[in-house]
């Protein structure tokens, strides 16, 4: 049209507050540019991290989000599998440490793009984007030993967690045999499980953990909010950190950098791991011929504190 008429049309749609009909729009070209972000707990500031990451990538690619929180229950995660496909989402970001068969089957028959975020998960159908946790737990124990501590502690995630809680655990008892350190113990009483990854579970298993009456130099947490009700059952027990006893996380979450004593901590770079499995969703919708679904290997790093010290 011409400039004159353009100018005419702009003009109209500032005097009536016109807005397009995004529904009407989605019909026409059949793709909503919304993607589904399924988290266990909107409270625990890992999973908002990802969210970030997730919702920055989006935005730069035009996409919006819907969150939805399940608390890892798999009738919630089922419901809002279900929900997100009748609400025409175009892809799905899903993160479960205890994804189930079910999930995974409900998110497969949907026929929705899906990027898994720390699930363990082989189904080429999926891209999945995980941490080397394995790796991880046996470099941050191996940073305990090197300091000089041999009797390690570890609050571990919940059994259910494969890929998480199960090889964090792996990494601790691998770095522990590595040096020679792991104990016949068939209780393997320095170990204490949790059914959860909050500050609540860290602040339990550590109690359990004095009431074993084992001597331990060093605690390495499955979580950061673990460690960090680790660190108050210490205190409460007359215990000081880190001179009586050395703790240390794993996650790299805010709080493990403004609490007294800064926590040591393996740091995930949670914010790329949102970030990655947005730019690689967005991918797959946009070419679904020639996108296909990949495994994608995340590191991390030590961040020092003075929650850990030396006993050398």
């Amino acid at each position: 049209v011409s400039e004159e008429k353009r100018q005419r049309v702009l003009c109209a749609i500032e005097e009536l507050g016109y807005r397009r009909n995004a529904i009407a729009r989605s019909l026409k070209v059949n793709r909503t540019k919304t993607l589904g972000v399924v988290i266990p707990d909107i409270a625990n500031e890992f999973y908002c991290e990802i969210v970030r990451g997730a919702e920055d990538a989006a935005r730069s690619e035009h996409y919006n989000i819907i969150l939805c929180s399940t608390d890892s229950r798999p009738a919630q995660e089922l419901n809002t599998i279900t929900m997100l496909a009748e609400k025409q989402v175009d892809g799905v970001i899903m993160l479960s440490y205890d994804c189930c068969l079910q999930t995974l089957d409900a998110l497969k028959n949907s026929g929705l793009p899906t990027a898994l975020i720390s699930t363990l998960c082989t189904d080429d159908a999926f891209i999945t984007i995980n941490i080397s946790n394995f790796d991880a737990a046996y470099q941050a124990v191996e940073h305990l030993i090197s300091l000089g501590h041999r009797s390690i502690a570890m609050l571990a995630g919940p059994p259910s967690d494969i890929d998480g809680g199960e090889n964090r655990l792996l990494g601790y008892r691998a770095a522990l045999a590595a040096h020679g350190l792991q104990r016949l113990d068939p209780a393997e009483t320095l170990v204490v499980p949790s059914n959860a990854y909050t500050y609540e579970a860290g602040y339990a298993c550590t109690r359990k953990l004095l009431a074993t009456q084992r001597v331990f130099t060093a605690v390495f947490a499955a979580t950061d909010h673990m460690a960090v009700g680790c660190v108050k059952a210490l205190w409460d027990n007359g215990l000081r950190v880190p001179e009586d006893i050395s703790v240390m996380g794993y996650d790299g979450i805010y709080l493990s950098r403004v609490m007294k004593p800064q926590l040591v901590t393996w740091q995930q770079n949670t914010r790329m791991l949102g970030r990655m499995a947005a730019d690689k969703l967005v991918q797959m919708i946009e070419h679904p011929r020639v996108t296909l679904a990949e495994q994608i290997p995340v590191t991390g790093k030590l961040l020092e504190g003075g929650s850990v010290r030396s006993i050398e």
